[in-house]
């Protein structure tokens, strides 16, 4: 019987500018599924408070996925954040 070794998941928090989450989560959500999908991560965002400048990311995965995520995230904000 094969056994499989799980490999820990841990949690980050990422504050982002509620002017860069457009760069990041793309029409329809379309960008922030496609690094969802090559990360392998759980990206959650917090909805928009009023009065709150700022949006919370939640990544929860391996080590590796959160770093590839944030990677790509932050990939989103240097090529898309300035067309908003």
């Amino acid at each position: 019987m094969a056994m499989s070794i799980l490999t820990p998941t841990t949690s980050t928090q990422v504050s982002v500018s509620n002017k860069m989450i457009g760069a990041i989560m793309g029409r329809s959500g379309c960008r922030i599924n496609q690094v969802r999908h090559e990360s392998n991560a759980d990206i959650k965002i917090s909805k928009q408070e009023p009065g709150v400048e700022d949006r919370i990311i939640t990544i929860t995965g391996t080590p590796e996925q959160i770093q590839n995520a944030q990677f790509l995230l932050q990939m989103c904000v240097k090529r898309y954040g300035d067309q908003i």
